[in-house]
């Protein structure tokens, strides 16, 4: 299976449309005439750490910003509810590409309400594999091995 960002952010978005049926999400913050209640997902800082062979740890920041009606009574109430069941519905991610899918578990989740928005964050750490592009030998017959002498001359054994 291939991983990409594009590919993330479309299996967050489409988990908040089957979770929270009538509210928009989307993955761009400059959508004009945008009226809430409705969903943003950012991406937050970032980071690869090499591990063994050619697999890579992808460290990925997700931020999901709920957006409410100003000033109405319950906003409160109302952004509490929604981080109340952000918490069921996030506890794994069902990452779909194309025909295949695989689940990812987010870490270090946390909510904030700053400025009457919902701050939804969480950490997913993915290992990733790069292809491996070394020769492939097709049969022994092919192989052109042998042990290197002193002076460095291939002797065929």
């Amino acid at each position: 299976m291939i991983f990409t960002l594009e590919k993330l952010i479309d299996s967050i978005i489409g988990m908040l449309k089957q979770n929270f049926p009538g509210i928009k999400a989307y993955s761009n913050p400059n959508q004009q005439g945008t009226n809430p209640p409705c969903f943003f997902v950012f991406f937050m800082p970032s980071s690869m750490e090499s591990e063994m062979d050619r697999r890579i740890r992808r460290v990925i920041g997700i931020d999901i910003v709920y957006l409410t009606k100003r000033n109405i009574p319950d906003a409160y109430d109302q952004l509490n509810a929604v981080a109340d069941k952000l918490d069921e519905v996030m506890e794994r991610i069902a990452y779909v590409n194309g025909e295949e899918s695989a689940e990812l578990w987010p870490s270090e989740r946390e909510w904030k309400i700053d400025d009457g928005e919902l701050h939804y964050q969480f950490t997913l750490k993915v290992i990733v594999s790069n292809p491996d592009n070394s020769p492939i030998i097709d049969s022994m017959e092919q192989y052109k091995g042998g042990v290197k002498d002193a002076e460095n001359t291939v002797q065929d054994g």
